[in-house]
């Protein structure tokens, strides 16, 4: 209490009369009166009690400050970016926990490196770009390049940069902060994917149109040439052979349509061996002739419920991704077609598997193999091992998708070196598969009179032969306006009305309505190469009596104007 009612030049008084006594001999001090000796021992008290009050304050700013230097240099180490401080001549004179761990180095063996020596090589110029930018101007600046760490490990990064001027004369340094930008770049290649696979879509369609006219000429001339040639002139077998590979490319391009949009899965009963077949038709030109093409169809009873298009997607994914494995070396590309039996003993390998008779389909090829540690992640959406350019990681994720919407499973074995073998299980199924056969025998032939409408002169005039060989009385017209006036005219004097979907001023869905709304029982058939704004469904919600996909051959034709003719009042 006593020292608490002492002002500070009290104390300031006491003190300096204690250190004079002090230093006072003994004998002085013993001359002392005891009133003078107690006022003397209370005024060392005193002195004494201050000295522990400062060294308790100064204990407690250096533990202050001792928590403060902790603080820091926790937000400094495991900041979320890391830290570089780099010398002029552009070696690492101090970097953060983060950015070692970022380039997979423990932090003292950065220190003194070169930190070029992380920038992948294609990037050097630009890092060496922005360092001597930086230096000259003095002002901040950033950049995103590629980092490499610790066995080639790679990320990108973005880096912001500051100079820092130091004191004494001494060279300036830069400060570096260093994000990891992967996951960002990674989104950023996904849209890229994504932009580039609707521009394919929109591309396919464009071509498809256009292809599927041009095939729509080539068959039908190549008809009417056979009609004039006899069957044993070996030009006939020529035509035949022109209309064959028509009709296959007529296929290649509606694969490709397929491909690259999206369709409603439509499940139904259908052979895996032939689905197969046609798959591998299709790859046989897209696959190097270093790579030999095996089929193994062992397959009793191959049919299951699918969508046809989708088993197509399947087995390109596959057999592509096989042929990548294979690419600079060759090997054998081997598909397999099998039936097989789940067993009460196979619960543990399929546990998403009932019992029962499955077809399994196997893909396996003879090329470098899957690492141990990316096998578990083969099926992962964006998982690619490929350089850039070779796929988009994707199409196995999409595979398994595919697979698990078809009520079965897709597994994979693997080695390194040793290729991979790539397993589909999927239900058999009890019905039978859809068969379309091709009638044979005279054309369907008839009298009435035909609106044909399309705006390729070529094609206008193969339907006027074409059609009147067989009997039609056929007005033809170049323009849906034109067309649609003719009708206006004289709307009973038409029995049906053949028109193409993609047409300028109007589109043959367009027109289809302008002719009903005038006469609603008129028969109308859509012909088209391809368009977005048209199907089958879509035809027949519209009152559509027919919807063809070109090219169309003279058959089918005649057998679908013949169709819509006989059922109409």
């Amino acid at each position: 209490m006593e020292k608490e009612m002492l002002t500070r030049g009290e104390k300031s008084e006491l003190r300096k009369k204690a250190e004079e006594k002090l230093k006072d001999s003994p004998e002085d001090f013993s001359s002392l009166s005891m009133e003078e000796k107690d006022r003397l021992f209370h005024e060392l008290q005193v002195y004494q009690i201050e000295l522990e009050m400062q060294n308790e304050e100064l204990r407690r700013a250096q533990l202050e400050l001792g928590a403060a230097r902790n603080e820091y240099s926790d937000l400094y180490d495991f900041a979320p970016v890391g830290y570089f401080t780099v010398s002029e001549k552009g070696m690492i004179a101090a970097v953060n926990l983060t950015g070692a761990s970022m380039l997979g180095v423990e932090r003292q063996r950065l220190i003194g490196k070169p930190f070029s020596r992380f920038v992948h090589r294609e990037d050097q110029d630009l890092y060496y770009f922005h360092k001597k930018a930086l230096l000259e101007e003095m002002t901040q600046t950033s950049c995103e390049l590629r980092l490499m760490g610790k066995e080639g490990c790679t990320f990108h990064a973005h880096l912001d940069c500051a100079p820092v001027q130091s004191g004494g004369g001494k060279a300036p340094h830069i400060r570096v902060a260093v994000s990891d930008i992967t996951e960002q770049e990674e989104m950023k290649d996904q849209l890229r994917q994504a932009l580039k696979m609707d521009s394919i879509g929109t591309l396919s369609g464009g071509i498809a149109h256009d292809f599927n006219n041009i095939l729509s000429i080539i068959v039908g001339n190549a008809e009417l040439a056979m009609e004039k040639v006899p069957e044993k002139n070996r030009a006939h077998s020529h035509l035949a052979e022109i209309q064959d590979a028509c009709q296959r490319a007529a296929k290649i391009v509606k694969q490709l349509l397929n491909f690259s949009r999206k369709t409603d899965q439509e499940l139904k009963p259908s052979k895996m061996t032939a689905m197969v077949e046609e798959a591998l038709r299709f790859l046989r030109s897209a696959i190097p002739s270093t790579i030999e093409i095996r089929m193994n169809m062992t397959a009793a009873h191959d049919v299951v419920l699918a969508d046809p298009v989708q088993i197509n997607e399947i087995i390109l994914n596959l057999c592509i991704n096989a042929s990548h494995a294979m690419e600079r070396t060759g090997g054998v590309l081997e598909v397999t077609v099998e039936n097989a039996i789940l067993a009460p003993e196979d619960t543990d390998r399929y546990p998403d598997l009932p019992r029962g008779h499955y077809v399994r389909v196997m893909v396996s090829d003879t090329g470098s193999g899957i690492g141990a540690k990316n096998i578990d992640r083969i099926f992962d959406p964006y998982f690619t091992t490929k350089e850039i350019g070779k796929g988009s990681g994707m199409g196995l994720s999409v595979v398994h998708g595919i697979v698990k919407n078809h009520n079965g499973v897709i597994s994979v074995e693997s080695e390194p070196g040793k290729g991979a073998v790539f397993t589909i299980l999927l239900p058999a199924a009890a019905g039978k598969p859809e068969i379309v056969t091709e009638t044979t025998g005279d054309l369907p032939t008839g009298n009435e009179t035909l609106l044909f409408v399309d705006d390729e002169e070529p094609i206008v005039r193969l339907a006027e032969q074409l059609l009147g060989k067989i009997g039609y009385r056929v007005i033809t017209k170049m323009n849906p306006v034109e067309a649609l006036e003719a009708f206006r005219s004289n709307p009973d004097y038409f029995h049906a009305v053949i028109t193409d979907m993609t047409m300028p001023q109007m589109t043959g869905a367009h027109l289809a309505q302008k002719l009903m709304e005038i006469r609603n029982d008129i028969p109308i058939i859509i012909c088209t190469g391809y368009s977005v704004m048209m199907n089958a469904e879509k035809a027949r919600l519209a009152g559509i009596a027919e919807y063809l996909m070109k090219p169309v051959g003279m058959r089918v034709m005649a057998q679908t104007i013949r169709k819509v003719l006989d059922r109409s009042p």
